[in-house]
């Protein structure tokens, strides 16, 4: 089959772009022929291009079809793909306007879609007024904002890990001796990540951060391997516990909590964001995170985590999700 992938950039280490690569390296590795477009390429893109997926600049001819090595895809060659999986409004829109026939695979992953003061649309808003032939929820919260608030049926397809490059490896020690935090999204000083040092501090342990405001590195499976305990949101947090680490979903939303096999039920609700299912959250203290961190703190409790990973977000399961679904719109 024929994919093209869309994504707001391919150029920064951030949620959709390394969900992007994860994809596409497993649809190629499948035997696909995956490209994949952004207006926005670097790094992400420079990976993909080692793999063999073309990335390109543009959908149709013009000043930014110049940017080399990555060209654009002429607007003639839409009948060289069979299906589009695509996140990001003004992503999808321009696929759907340059490929009026090709079927589409729309992915939101996140509940922030416009601002209520401006009405600015952010890139997770969905498209409404053109057709796109299905959505894609990374979370049941997503999923049901989509429903109650534009009437969008969606399924539910979670957040994907290559568990080849996030390779579970080793036991857990007597206690930890290094704590990451992998974010984004907050500061050295700031309360959330002071947080973390605290709960570091009691176990003695060495503190480690990695993210737009630490140290950012494409590196990190190397990074998560070193580490015995990882904070943060989302596809950063998990990528601890696909490594079998102690994952602790802690940022800008409050604090989840360790991610056990008792509180992955809940926690998959809101994509591990720290978002509770209800109400507003809150940042828990270092003692209330630590007691959970010691709770979870035996060899049975990661196993059995990694049993559940493998199950709902290992790369070879969800991308064969996405292609059921490529081939029912196909036909």
């Amino acid at each position: 089959m024929k994919i093209l992938l869309g994504n707001n950039t391919l150029s920064i280490l951030a949620g959709s772009e390394t969900y992007t690569l994860t994809l596409a390296t497993e649809l190629k590795r499948l035997g696909h022929e995956v490209t994949a477009y952004s207006p926005n390429l670097g790094l992400i893109a420079a990976k993909l291009e080692a793999i063999g997926v073309k990335c390109v600049s543009a959908l149709s001819g013009g000043e930014s079809s110049q940017i080399q090595p990555f060209n654009p895809i002429l607007v003639e060659e839409s009948g060289e793909f069979d299906v589009a999986i695509c996140a990001h409004y003004e992503i999808t829109r321009e696929i759907r306007r340059n490929f009026p026939n090709l079927p589409i695979i729309g992915i939101v992953h996140g509940i922030l879609h416009s601002n209520p003061q401006t009405g600015e649309i952010y890139p997770e808003h969905p498209v409404t007024d053109i057709n796109i032939d299905q959505y894609v929820a990374v979370s049941e919260e997503v999923q049901d904002l989509l429903k109650s608030v534009y009437g969008i049926d969606s399924v539910v397809i979670r957040n994907l890990f290559d568990l080849d490059r996030f390779k579970k490896e080793g036991k857990l020690p007597k206690k930890p001796k290094t704590v990451l935090v992998s974010s984004n999204y907050w500061g050295v000083e700031s309360e959330i990540n002071l947080i973390i040092k605290e709960v570091a501090n009691h176990y003695g342990a060495q503190f480690i951060g990695i993210g737009a405001n630490f140290a950012t590195t494409y590196e990190t499976d190397e990074i998560v391997k070193s580490a015995d305990i990882v904070f943060g949101m989302g596809r950063s947090v998990m990528e601890g516990v696909c490594a079998g680490k102690i994952g602790v979903v802690h940022g800008r939303w409050g604090t989840g909590g360790v991610i056990t096999p008792e509180s992955y039920d809940t926690l998959k609700m809101t994509n591990f964001s720290g978002r509770p299912v209800e109400g507003e959250g809150k940042l828990l203290s270092p003692q209330e995170i630590i007691a959970q961190i010691d709770a979870a703190w035996n060899q049975k409790s990661v196993d059995e985590m990694h049993l559940i990973i493998k199950k709902n977000h290992d790369a070879k399961v969800v991308a064969k999700k996405f292609l059921d679904i490529a081939n029912k719109l196909v036909k």
